[in-house]
């Protein structure tokens, strides 16, 4: 499984990252911190995960999830957002801070 991770934050990268090692099925990760950079590989590349921070330097997540659900269903897109009260009625969200498991259940396709 190929994902894409896109998130400002590399302490937030870094946690993702370790996360998804517990993943055996995965057997890449991309990172990319800002929507400008990630929405050109989007574009360029599918991939089978996306993980997506809402607000970003360039091009925001839900743009970034609307590109990349040309690809795949909207089921293995995931936006990862601070705001508490940010909820989008097409794309899973999952707000900051997260458990482990949390960000794992979405991985269950």
């Amino acid at each position: 499984m190929r994902v894409i991770v896109v998130e400002d934050s590399r302490s937030m990268v870094g946690l993702i990252k370790d996360i998804l090692k517990r993943k055996k099925e995965i057997s890449q990760v991309d990172v990319f911190y800002d929507g400008d950079s990630a929405l050109k590989k989007i574009r360029e590349e599918k991939y089978d995960f996306y993980i997506l921070d809402y607000e970003l330097p360039g091009v925001d997540g839900v743009t970034l999830a609307k590109e990349a659900e040309k690809k795949v269903g909207k089921e293995r897109i995931l936006i990862i957002s601070a705001f508490e009260d940010f909820k989008h009625d097409r794309y899973n969200v999952l707000h900051k801070p997260f458990q482990i498991g949390e960000l794992l259940k979405y991985l269950e396709l």
